[in-house]
């Protein structure tokens, strides 16, 4: 075995020298940054994994704080039978480096402006992927192998700082498992939601994730597609496969009867999907190093599948490129002293962009696991909406209500409470409706009516915003949106600052005092700024929040109250309709009409 290479900060070589390393906890709140780096290990070829990996457990063992990664084609330097491709230039098979300190510093914030990718192209495209996906099938009625975790890769350009990407996908995904490394050379940025391995003592805990639904912007909509995760055939049996496997991994480690499965089949919610996850434990061996643990479990089988040979053989003829750091892992081993064994802890390698600094060049990767029952065009829907942590990178955003303040006090406080509350559930924000209602109440109570809005982050902090009611027509005269909407889209869903669909549609319509939406099945949906109600004959309707939109608490009010009926309004019949009206909280119910001309 030859020597790795390393690197000392007086040695005078600068390649692979960390720039800047930071990991965040979303789930927790909190960040670390790694600071007085000492020295690197980096393995250029298949011989030096293992001593890489042992020299940065040895310098936890001494009270260094070590970070690094190990790509997936590092999987032969633990077992020959492993196929993989030819290995990527673009980061080295793998990377350690010890550092003197850590500190604690608070979760990295949302970047304020965007965008920060541009151009994401899938590399091979859903006509490849849908193909591999039947071939994965074919494959499997011969009976060589259960599932096979298939990928494709995504390509696009940074336009922004890497670490404003980064920001914007811890922000997206809110996971536990995000990394920011700059190399110099390269920069890699994880939002991954998987727990690879924890070693803790002589506990080791790994969590796979087997099983997706991507998410619905209407809440209800959502929970059923959670619901239906949970109890999904085949994706329990996907789930469970997995499972063995890794029982059968930590087996290796640990002596007869010390695996476990705690919780089975726990359905996890991220921004953009819905994940199924299982978590099993075992009771590490006194002799058991960490690149023994490795050496049993590495690549994770959740992105291999099972069994793991035959189904990386299979990854290794479908698959025309090399994973690189995508379904490897990265980790963090911490300080331990007298002979003690280090904890650590290490992320499946998923959700990461890895950008090239000289030109900006993002690669990126998703796929999932294909059973017999896996059905092409959804597998395909699923990987679309794991790129979407990708694709919807995006500035902060906040949550509000605007209510009517005036001598009576906050109108509709509890309805407004409520519907914040259900968006900061949807969102994963923190929210102290009893905090937010207590200083609502405590404010002064106007003469005249003016603007309430309460605004909340990401971290639970909110605040009251204040002023005039500014004049509006009690006649609405009313453009229509060329540009549809999606009746998904949770940005509709939920009242957002997030608002550009609504600005270009008053940019568009600048005469109108309002716009209608329209979504893509062609269904009226809303105004920007308030509900829509039509009569037919002697009956008024609204449109149902199937058509998207947003469930308006003026509206809410017309219902409960038996005014109006949820149907759903066709755009060819607005024309029909005898009376149109528009209801909002803040000002209440107003008469309304199309422009004209």
């Amino acid at each position: 075995m030859s020597t790795p290479f390393t690197i000392e900060p007086d040695g005078g070589a600068t390649r692979w020298w960390p720039r800047r390393v930071r990991l965040d906890d979303a789930a927790r709140g909190v960040g670390y940054e790694f600071d007085r780096p000492l020295r690197t290990w980096v393995a250029g070829c298949i011989d030096e994994v293992v001593g890489v990996i042992s020299q940065a457990e040895a310098a936890a063992g001494e009270g260094r704080w070590v970070i690094g990664f190990v790509t997936y084609e590092a999987a032969r330097a633990f077992d020959a039978a492993f196929p993989v491709a030819e290995p990527s230039a673009t980061l080295p098979l793998a990377w350690f480096c010890a550092f003197e300190e850590r500190r604690e510093v608070p979760l990295a914030e949302p970047p304020t402006s965007g965008p920060f990718v541009d151009g994401v192209v899938r590399t091979h495209g859903s006509a490849w992927y849908r193909d591999g996906v039947q071939q994965v099938r074919e494959l499997i009625a011969t009976g060589g192998v259960y599932q096979v975790n298939l990928t494709d890769r995504v390509r696009c350009r940074l336009v922004a700082d890497p670490f404003d990407l980064y920001r914007s996908m811890v922000s997206t995904q809110g996971g536990s498992f995000n990394a920011f490394l700059d190399l110099g050379e390269a920069v890699v940025a994880s939002a991954s939601p998987e727990l690879f391995l924890r070693i803790d003592g002589d506990t080791i805990t790994t969590r796979p994730m087997k099983g997706t639904r991507r998410r619905h912007g209407r809440p209800d909509t959502d929970r059923l597609l959670a619901d239906e995760l949970r109890e999904s055939e085949k994706d329990r049996a996907e789930n469970v496969m997995i499972v063995d496997l890794l029982r059968n991994d930590l087996s290796r480690l640990s002596s007869p009867g010390g695996v476990s499965v705690p919780d089975l089949f726990r359905v996890e919610r991220y921004e953009t999907v819905w994940q199924l996850t299982s978590t099993v434990q075992a009771t590490l061996r006194p002799d058991v190093g960490l690149a023994d643990v490795f050496a049993a479990t590495f690549p994770c089988g959740s992105i291999t599948g099972a069994p793991k040979v035959a189904a990386m053989r299979a990854i290794a003829r479908l698959e025309p490129s090399p994973r690189g750091l995508y379904c490897g892992a990265i980790g963090m081993i911490t300080p331990s002293h007298d002979g003690a064994r280090p904890s650590s802890i290490w992320s499946v390698a998923i959700r990461t962009a890895v950008i090239d600094a000289a030109d900006g060049r993002v690669e990126f990767a998703s796929g999932g696991g294909i059973t017999y029952d896996s059905v092409p065009a959804d597998e395909d829907d699923e990987l679309e909406s794991k790129v979407a942590v990708l694709r919807s990178a995006r500035p902060a955003f906040e949550l509000f209500e605007t209510l009517r303040l005036d001598e009576h006090g906050a109108r509709n406080l509890p309805l407004h409470l409520r519907r914040l509350a259900a968006s900061a559930e949807y969102f994963g924000f923190r929210c102290d409706v009893a905090a937010i209602e207590a200083e609502v109440l405590a404010a002064v109570v106007p003469l005249v009516a003016h603007r309430l809005r309460i605004v909340l982050d990401r971290r639970g902090r909110h605040r009251l915003e204040i002023s005039a009611l500014e004049d509006a027509p009690d006649h609405v005269r009313l453009g229509v949106a060329t540009e549809r909407v999606r009746s998904d889209d949770p940005f509709l869903c939920h009242k957002t600052t997030r608002r550009a669909i609504y600005d270009r549609a008053r940019s568009a319509n600048s005469a109108a005092d309002d716009v209608l939406l329209v979504n893509e099945r062609d269904e009226v949906v809303e105004t920007t700024v308030a509900n829509l109600l039509y009569r037919l004959g002697a009956a008024w309707f609204t449109p149902p929040l199937t058509s998207g939109g947003l469930p308006g608490v003026g509206r809410d009010v017309q219902l409960q109250a038996g005014a109006v009926v949820e149907r759903v309004l066709p755009l060819h019949e607005l024309a029909a309709c005898d009376e149109l009206a528009v209801v909002s909280s803040l000002r209440g119910r107003r008469s309304a009409a199309i422009l004209q001309g």
